[in-house]
């Protein structure tokens, strides 16, 4: 006589399965946070690269940085890459200051405490509060 095996899965073997499932997803939903992020903030830094380098041809043109005019998105999108570039996906906003040096600062939207930082003297970017 033929023993009969059922067929199908228990309830404990499925409930393993769906454990190891939520485990691997939430440790690809974090990672998944820590490199969209990391993206952004070297989005900004090239951005602010951008900038500066618009910055230098606009003085070469015009004979000093455009200053007041460039104090937000819009102006720099304007003034400095003739309408033609959208920084609007961003999720940083940008500025350009100046004291004794041209500053160009990105400012994260959703988090003002972190901001990235160069100056025409300094181009490596200062990140604080990120």
């Amino acid at each position: 006589m033929r023993l009969r095996r059922s067929q199908g899965f228990t309830l404990i073997e499925l409930l393993v399965v769906v454990a190891i499932i939520g485990i691997l997803s939430a440790v690809g939903v974090v990672s998944y946070t820590g490199y969209k992020s990391s993206a952004e903030k070297k989005q900004a830094e090239i951005t602010l690269n951008l900038i500066n380098l618009a910055q230098q041809e606009y003085k070469s043109n015009n004979g000093e940085y455009c200053i007041s005019t460039c104090s937000n998105n819009a102006g720099i999108i304007q003034n400095l890459f003739d309408g033609v570039d959208d920084l609007s996906a961003q999720t940083f906003n940008y500025s350009n200051n100046s004291n004794n040096t041209l500053t160009m600062m990105a400012v994260k939207k959703s988090n003002s405490a972190c901001t990235i930082t160069i100056t025409q003297t300094n181009k490596n970017p200062i990140r604080s509060g990120c």
